[in-house]
């Protein structure tokens, strides 16, 4: 029987509990973890973002990452 969290050969299963984790995600983390060659956790980490004072009253976000267009 085929080990569906095996990292040798990646399993439907294991695609899909990976992108049920990447699913509608606008900030945060996906970590997966493995150990013997097998996943045995994936953990989502949600960031969410605040707004920040400026010093004079008016609120803006402070972004700290840069969007990937294109692949480029």
């Amino acid at each position: 029987m085929n080990d569906p969290y095996s990292t040798t050969i990646i399993s439907d299963v294991l695609v899909e509990e990976i992108k049920d984790a990447l699913r509608g995600k606008e900030y945060g983390s996906v970590e997966i973890y493995i150990e013997s060659g097998r996943v045995v956790q994936v953990t989502e980490r949600k960031i969410k973002k605040i707004l920040r004072s400026n010093g004079n009253g008016n609120k803006k976000e402070v972004m700290y990452w840069k969007p990937i267009r294109n692949g480029k």
